[in-house]
């Protein structure tokens, strides 16, 4: 959630995560521009129940406008969602799509959303300034929109048949292309756009320009994008009416693979720690960014130990340990995959049994947790350093756990 952030996004994280993210499109009056809020919630975040032969779950959305101290508008929607099978309910991906669109003057404004799960009463709610362009001059933009469907519209006055991806999400290895679906304002009978993608430190990956066909009063269609040539990471669209300076940007993002995290490259390295050699991931370091997907696609091949299947299910057996180890082993300001209980989960998998010696009393020093691999015939010791929960591999056991991590990765 937090890279959605940096991007732009609005994004919340537990106790409901979702990510949001705006557009705009010209309406029919210059004072005025369609603003439409598109949210992405996962199953797993909602509390379904059986109803017959369904599930059902129920999620309100609040949106509020305001500008100055005066609210513009103030939206509450009441969803409901009914899936066919129990293994919906629990989908990490996009699997829920909320949208609410408005009309507001051009200026700035404080956007604040929140969902709420009306089965358990959770909620998670955001802010963010937002300005609200002037469209529809001559020879302008819309915002791009990465869509997951649409059908272009022929009047300004005509309400979009659009379905937006608030994730603005694609998956290396399954999406050839990123898609974005843009509006151009003006006369004539062609429209040329160039179009730019560049990473999140501004190099250019991929350049490319097309037009966008008429259709009745304006401009509008549909402008592809390589996964090939943006790479996997976070990359920014930029589009801009050929001969022009006025540029309109989309960040996207190229995920690693399906049910894998949505994360810069130099993030997804620091994950794959307690994964991989160290030099198979210098290998991916050290890859130029035009390089990486074929980079990924190599350390994906070497790294499955099942090849007759269609995904690398080591690497996504990891993951879902990093989740479990992220909350489970979570220290004061420290992540629970960074620490040393951590890297042991990650590294060597669930022990065989975990138990205590010495005192058990918060504060006492003396604690000890020893887990125990029966399979490897180990034992690994942890103590408290602090007394307060910030648990320490013993000496000889980080010598143990990192020949055994080495021999299970293959060095």
């Amino acid at each position: 959630m937090r890279l959605y952030s940096q991007m732009g996004f609005l994004s919340a994280g537990a106790p409901l995560p979702f990510v949001g993210a705006v557009s705009y499109l010209a309406t029919a009056a210059p004072d005025s521009t369609n603003l439409s809020v598109g949210l992405s919630i996962t199953s797993t975040s909602l509390s379904f129940v059986r109803d017959n032969d369904r599930f059902v779950a129920g999620y309100t959305v609040g949106v509020t406008l305001r500008r100055g101290g005066v609210v513009v508008r103030d939206i509450e929607a009441h969803e409901t969602v009914r899936v066919v099978s129990f293994k919906e309910t629990e989908r990490i991906d996009e699997s829920i799509v909320f949208q609410q669109g408005l009309t507001a003057a051009p200026g700035q404004y404080a956007l604040a959303v929140s969902v709420r799960d009306d089965g358990t009463g959770r909620n998670s709610r955001q802010e963010m300034l937002v300005t609200v362009p002037r469209l529809g001059a001559s020879r302008s933009l819309s915002t791009p929109v990465p869509f997951l469907r649409v059908t272009p519209r022929r009047s300004r006055a005509a309400i979009a048949d659009l379905v937006s991806n608030p994730r603005a999400t694609a998956v290396f290895g399954r999406d050839s292309t990123i898609a974005l679906y843009v509006e151009g304002y003006g006369e004539g009978n062609v429209f040329p756009v160039s179009v730019a993608a560049r990473n999140d430190e501004g190099r250019v990956l991929w350049r490319d320009s097309t037009s966008l066909p008429r259709r009745g009063e304006l401009f509008s269609g549909v402008v592809t994008v390589p996964v090939s040539r943006v790479g996997i990471g976070v990359a920014v669209i930029s589009m801009w009416p050929t001969g022009s300076a006025d540029t309109v940007i989309a960040p996207v993002f190229v995920a690693f693979g399906e049910e894998l995290p949505v994360a810069k490259f130099e993030e997804m390295l620091a994950y794959l720690r307690w994964f991989a050699s160290p030099w198979r991931l210098k290998t991916l370091a050290d890859t130029t960014p035009e390089a990486r997907p074929g980079a990924w696609a190599a350390f994906v091949r070497a790294t499955d130990s099942t090849p007759l299947t269609s995904v690398n299910e080591d690497l996504l057996d990891y993951f879902g340990r990093l989740l479990v180890a992220t909350a489970r082993y979570k220290e004061e300001g420290v992540p629970g995959w960074r620490t040393d209980r951590g890297k042991v989960y990650l590294g060597l998998g669930e022990p065989a049994q975990v138990y205590d010696q010495g005192m058990s009393t918060v504060g006492d020093r003396g604690r000890q947790q020893v887990w125990e691999y029966r399979g490897l015939n180990i034992q690994l010791v942890f103590y408290d350093q602090t007394g307060f929960g910030r648990w320490r591999l013993t000496n000889a056991s980080e010598l143990e756990f990192q020949s055994q991590w080495q021999r299970r990765v293959g060095r």
